[in-house]
């Protein structure tokens, strides 16, 4: 409790500072500039493109977005990859476990193991995430409706590649001043490894010097791997969010994990959870000021991604913070064409949210790694 009480406290001072410096000039500007624009063409093409889910395409357009135009290249290439990769994985598993909640659970947990160990470990640790995210996503929907399966792994791979195109497109469209631009909103960020000799695989020295590693993934593994029976014992519906946030806050740099540091996971989790309330609640706030015809919602669609893409890059300690304040907003104001009817999608997005982290919590409390433990 006192670790989650320290992950809200800096909250509420990192925010005024970040928007305190918040400036309209072409310097400070040309950057979240970019990133409403990336969204706003994602959110357009994937709405003409009739996609189910529009505000996965926006979540690309958005998430990818770097200074360096080649560098958003790079990481929008292994999102795709990643996405494409952990498709073909759930689909191909999907008739077997359709039908069998045991087998499901086991499928979840290989899948996430391979994605946070894949992430730990390889240069190419973006792609790895989204292997793990998007093979979870394919095997509940194949829980939740098996049917729909194929089509579900089809859109989400269209969704983000929309998303993803249209990011590439914009920052090639802004010449790069600035190149490496790194924040805190990164869900992982393993900076390339020089080469040096390294024990054979799966020899003695290798379990020694992977050993934390190969634990943080194990536990991360079965917090998303037990969530059906969550779902199960609570009646959820729509699990989707419960095990994104599962999976996604137990992605943390390979030396926060070897040094112990599970704050630096409470933290992501208490960031999650704010941030995706107070995008929430704008967007709500702003539809009933301002009701929900196209102009006013393109407004505080804009001026929200506007300002979390600033926070996301601040260095005022809560960049996650501003990231999911934008996916919070996304996911209450991005649901389709016509006007907003059901502000359930944010509220679902909140409850999975504080679900996934409370699995989370749990894991890090019953099976602490070496340093996770108070001095």
């Amino acid at each position: 409790m006192a670790d989650l009480i320290d992950g809200l406290r800096p909250i509420p001072a990192g925010l005024f500072r970040d928007i305190r410096t918040l400036t309209l000039h072409w310097a400070g500007a040309r950057e979240p500039l970019k990133a409403v624009l990336s969204v706003l063409l994602a959110v357009t093409l994937a709405d003409a493109l009739e996609l189910d889910d529009l505000a996965w395409a926006a979540f690309s357009g958005y998430m990818v977005m770097r200074a360096d135009p080649s560098e958003a290249t790079q990481r929008g290439l292994m999102r795709i990859a990643g996405t494409l990769s952990g498709a073909a994985f759930g689909v191909a598993l999907a008739p077997v476990i359709a039908d069998q909640p045991a087998l499901l659970v086991v499928s979840l947990f290989i899948a996430t193991w391979i994605g946070i160990f894949g992430s730990l470990k390889s240069r190419y640790s973006y792609a790895w995430v989204f292997f793990g995210i998007t093979a979870g996503l394919v095997m509940t929907e194949a829980l939740a409706a098996p049917d729909n399966v194929l089509h579900f792994a089809a859109t989400r791979v269209a969704e983000i590649t929309v998303g993803t195109a249209s990011c590439i497109l914009v920052a090639s469209l802004f010449s790069a001043r600035r190149t490496g631009a790194r924040t805190g909103a990164q869900i992982i960020a393993n900076p390339a490894r020089e080469a040096s000799p390294a024990p054979r695989v799966l020899s003695e020295a290798w379990f020694d010097a992977h050993w934390v590693l190969l634990e943080h993934a194990t536990r991360s593994a079965l917090a998303v791997a037990l969530l059906p029976l969550v779902w199960r014992w609570f009646e959820i519906e729509d699990f989707s969010q419960t095990a994104l946030t599962s999976f996604v806050i137990m992605f943390v740099p390979d030396a926060v994990v070897r040094v112990g540091r599970h704050r630096a996971i409470i933290e992501r989790m208490t960031h999650r959870a704010a941030g995706c309330l107070l995008g929430s609640g704008v967007a709500l706030a702003s539809l009933s000021a301002l009701g929900d015809t196209l102009l006013p919602s393109l407004l505080v669609l804009s001026v929200g991604v506007w300002v979390g893409y600033h926070v996301q890059n601040g260095r005022n300690g809560v960049s996650y913070l501003g990231t999911q304040f934008v996916l919070g907003l996304l996911i209450t104001l991005v649901q389709g064409p016509g006007p907003i009817t059901d502000i359930t999608p944010g509220l679902e997005r909140f409850v999975g949210i504080l679900i996934g982290a409370a699995a989370d919590c749990w894991l890090i409390v019953s099976w602490p790694l070496k340093g996770d433990k108070p001095q």
